[in-house]
C-alpha cells in the first residue's frame, strides 16, 4: 500500500511540474511587436456576413506567474474553438486588468499572452493598467482606452470606468456612440466595472454609485444587447430593463469565490446571429501545479465554511 501511495505522489508531483512548462517557455519567449487597439479593429473592416462569434474574458493580470500559468491554460482552449468551422470566429475582448500591477514586465508579458491568440485581440482598461506608469505603457501597447467600432452586423462600444465612475463627458460621449449604434441589429458594450456588484456578499458595491443608475437607464433606453464586464473574478449573468449584464472575471487571476458561486476559471464564446445572439462559458481547470497549491485548498476552506454555517 505504501508503494502505491508513493508511486502516486511522484507521479502527481511529475505532472504538478509538467504544468509548469508552458508557463516558463512564455517568460523565455521573444517579446514580439506590439500593436493597439485600432490596429486590431482594422483586421475586422472586410468582414462580411451576419453569423459570427466572437471571445470574453477579463482580469488575466498578466505578470505573475499563478495568473499567467492559467491563462495560458485558457488560451490553449480559446485556440481550438474554430476546430468544427460552424461559426467564424472574428476577434477576442478582453474586459480590462490586463496586467497585475501596471508594470512594464506587466505589459511585456500582457504582449506574448496576447500574441498566443489566434484571432485580433481587443483590450479594455481595467484598474491595475493604471498602477504607476500602467497608463504610459498602455497607451504604448495597447493604444486608445475609449473607443467604439463595427463588425458585420453589431457594434461594440468599449468604456474606460477603471476609476469606478464614469464622468459627464463620458456620458456625452457613450449616448453619442448609443445614437450611431442605432443602424446595427446588435449593441454591446465592454466595461471594467459593472455597474452592480454580482455577488451580494462582496465588498464592492457600485449600485450605490449615481453613474450606474444613469448607465443602465442608458442601457435600457437603446436596447443594449449585453453589457460584459471583468473587475470581480467570477462569472455572472443578470439581466435588467431587457439587457444582459455578464461578469466574466476568470481570465487567469486567482479566483476567491467559491466555485459554486462562479469562481472558476472561464472565458465566453459569443454567438451573433441575424437577429439574436447567445453565449456558452467555457469553464477550465486549472494547472495542475495550481489546483494543487491554491483551487484544491480554497474549495475545502469552502466545504468547510459551508457545514459549519
Amino acid at each position: 500500500m505504501k508503494k502505491i501511495i508513493k508511486t502516486i505522489s511522484v507521479i502527481v508531483i511529475a505532472l504538478a511540474i509538467y504544468s509548469l512548462i508552458p508557463v516558463t517557455a512564455l517568460y523565455l519567449k521573444k517579446s514580439p511587436t506590439p500593436y493597439t487597439n485600432e490596429e486590431a479593429i482594422e483586421k475586422l473592416e472586410d468582414n462580411k456576413g451576419e453569423h459570427f462569434a466572437f471571445i470574453v474574458f477579463g482580469d488575466n493580470h498578466s505578470g505573475l506567474v499563478f495568473n499567467d500559468s492559467a491563462t495560458l491554460k485558457l488560451i490553449s482552449r480559446i485556440n481550438r474553438e474554430d476546430r468544427f468551422r460552424k461559426v467564424p470566429i472574428d476577434f477576442a475582448i478582453v474586459a480590462g486588468d490586463l496586467t497585475n500591477k501596471g508594470s512594464l514586465w506587466d505589459y511585456r508579458v500582457y504582449n506574448k499572452v496576447r500574441s498566443l491568440i489566434k484571432w485580433p485581440v481587443i483590450s479594455a482598461v481595467g484598474n491595475h493598467d493604471d498602477d504607476g506608469k500602467g497608463a504610459e505603457y498602455f497607451r504604448e501597447y495597447v493604444g486608445k482606452r475609449e473607443f467604439a467600432f463595427g463588425d458585420r452586423n453589431a457594434y461594440f462600444i468599449v468604456i474606460d470606468n477603471s476609476i469606478g465612475d464614469l464622468g459627464d463627458e463620458q456620458f456625452k460621449k457613450l449616448e453619442d456612440e448609443l445614437k450611431a449604434s442605432s443602424a446595427y441589429k446588435h449593441r454591446f458594450i465592454v466595461a471594467h466595472k459593472a455597474p452592480f456588484s454580482p455577488y451580494q456578499q462582496s465588498w464592492y458595491r457600485p449600485e450605490l454609485s449615481p453613474w450606474s443608475y444613469r448607465f443602465m437607464k442608458l442601457c435600457e433606453a437603446y436596447k443594449i444587447d449585453a453589457v460584459f464586464s471583468g473587475h470581480e473574478h467570477i462569472f455572472k449573468a443578470q439581466k435588467f430593463g431587457g439587457v444582459k449584464y455578464i461578469t466574466t472575471g476568470g481570465g487567469g487571476m486567482l479566483t476567491h469565490f467559491p466555485s459554486a458561486d462562479g469562481g472558476f476559471l472561464h472565458y465566453l464564446v459569443v454567438r451573433v446571429y441575424g437577429d439574436y445572439f447567445d453565449y456558452e462559458t467555457r469553464r477550465i481547470f486549472p494547472p495542475l501545479w495550481e489546483f494543487l497549491t491554491y483551487y484544491m485548498w480554497k474549495e475545502i476552506f469552502y466545504s468547510i465554511i459551508n457545514v459549519i454555517f
